[in-house]
């Protein structure tokens, strides 16, 4: 025997008590805003070219944009375009005008390494 369908007004009142429990949630899983949030970072911290780097969140969309934006067509960030984006969105100090500046300085790869983290945690 078939199983009897709920009414429009069953379906309805479901839908207002969980509409009402997720706002809730919502509320109470509220944090406080990451949009420009900051973090100093150092790369080759201890040796004689040690430099510091003052990281600030660029907001949600723009992080996850970063990383959608640099992955290439197997899923694999770009580094290069990674970087391009981050040392424009990310990096606040010292301002970096182009990937050029780490011709002459070192910390490419570790640096990288540092704004991963740094919007991956700030996606979390």
């Amino acid at each position: 025997m078939p199983e009897k369908s709920e009414t429009t007004k069953q379906v309805a009142a479901k839908v207002q008590n969980v509409d009402a429990e997720a706002r809730k949630q919502a509320e109470a899983n509220k944090i406080t805003s990451r949009f420009m949030k900051t973090q100093t970072v150092k790369t080759g911290e201890g040796t004689d070219h040690e430099q510091t780097y003052l990281l600030q969140f660029p907001g949600t969309v723009n992080a996850q944009d970063i990383f959608e934006n640099s992955q290439n067509p197997f899923g694999n960030i770009n580094k290069r375009y990674f970087m391009q984006e981050a040392v424009k969105r990310v990096v606040v100090a010292p301002k970096i005008k182009d990937l050029g500046w780490f011709d002459t300085h070192h910390g490419f790869n570790e640096l990288f390494d540092e704004i991963f983290s740094f919007l991956t945690d700030g996606l979390n």
